[in-house]
């Protein structure tokens, strides 16, 4: 941990971010895993969206339940409503702004240029089956972040007077959601809603409320070793879980379907990874908030909005090329591609980060 940074959380962002592009990357290649027993990484990579929406839910809310257990002053809501916006916003709109500009919103379904650009800029896009996934498909999600963001101030109140209840609370809602929309025909946009991710966001909030509660207090000799075999444990129960997903991957609408009831079992799973890293031995630490991840946490919200625009455009364009009209039985492509769009869409997303995101985090426009 350094200042106010929490490393292990970085590290957990730089897998979440990595599990995403390597994602939607072997869409495009259908490169094989280095080995077959890691096929089921990139083919579950979207799993990656949810770690993010837990470490969300813990890093909004530690600073507020930071100030209530430890008698420091609150941060307040106009300052809490200036970092999100500036480390949200002009990325966000930088980004819609380019996919006009080139173009590439066309490839996508769109329900037109208006509609299209108000829904964005308003987060509620994934509201509508026609703007959905229209401009760039990635960007659902940041939708799912501010609408989170507009009802934290109420959660935040809540949560700090009943923890515990409100946890089951919004565990329940998640579960009662995602359990009554099976059976609707707009399941899949349904399921990707807010609260069908409130689990997420409340064992992010939980393990930043146990994680403060934790740290000070006096602790056996031995409990940074029982916290590193948690994370552990819950890095175990990850894996299983995605394995488990990719085995249900050829039936119809399955991921979904199995995420109706599994989704909160990896939010628990996230919860003991985060909570254990973060008490754990310093080894464990270091391990988990190396150099690389980190790195690749600084970049992670550029590289995320960037990585599938860079990776279809590379495919569109043939780079690197290929002879007839599908290139996919050749490995030899496919491994060409994957080594072409990895380091491309870094140095996409480490651009806009250092000359355009970074400044603008640096700006104190509004006290704390």
């Amino acid at each position: 941990m350094t200042g106010n940074r929490l490393g292990v959380l970085d590290g957990l962002r730089g897998i979440a971010i990595l599990l995403v592009v390597w994602f939607h990357i072997w869409q495009i290649s259908w490169l094989p895993a280095p080995a077959r027993w890691l096929q089921f990484i990139p083919e579950t990579g979207f799993i990656g969206v949810h770690i993010f929406f837990f470490i969300s839910g813990f890093v909004i809310f530690y600073p507020y339940v930071r100030a209530k257990l430890e008698g420091k002053p609150f941060p307040t809501w106009g300052h809490f409503a200036y970092r999100r916006a500036i480390k949200i916003v002009p990325s966000y709109a930088l980004s819609i702004a380019l996919m006009f500009a080139i173009g590439y919103q066309h490839a996508e379904q769109s329900g037109g240029v208006v509609r299209d650009i108000v829904t964005h800029l308003l987060f509620i896009h994934n509201w509508f089956s026609d703007t959905y996934g229209s401009i760039n498909g990635v960007l659902w999600t940041l939708a799912v972040e501010v609408q989170f963001y507009v009802v934290f101030p109420l959660l935040c109140y809540a949560f700090l007077r009943w923890p515990y209840r409100m946890f089951v609370a919004m565990l329940g809602i998640a579960l009662v959601f995602r359990s009554a929309i099976p059976n609707s025909p707009h399941f899949l946009q349904l399921i990707e809603q807010l609260p069908a991710y409130f689990d997420f966001f409340a064992c992010g909030m939980l393990t930043a409320y146990l994680y403060i509660l934790f740290r000070n207090r006096p602790l056996p000799s031995l409990a940074s070793h029982a916290a590193t075999g948690v994370a552990i444990l819950g890095f175990a129960g990850l894996i299983a879980l995605m394995q488990a997903l990719f085995a249900i991957r050829y039936q119809p609408d399955g991921f979904a379907h199995w995420q109706v009831i599994n989704r909160t079992w990896l939010a628990l799973a996230c919860a003991g990874i985060g909570l254990g890293s973060l008490l754990a031995a310093p080894l464990w630490q270091r391990f988990l908030a190396n150099p690389v991840l980190v790195f690749f946490s600084i970049i992670s919200y550029n590289w995320y909005i960037y990585h599938q625009v860079v990776a279809r455009e590379l495919w569109w364009h043939r780079l690197p090329p290929w002879h007839g009209l599908d290139p996919h039985a050749d490995t030899h492509w496919q491994l060409w591609y994957s080594l072409v769009a990895f380091p491309a869409t870094i140095v996409v997303a480490a651009a806009v980060t250092y000359a355009f995101e970074r400044p603008l985090l640096r700006l104190r426009l509004v006290k704390a």
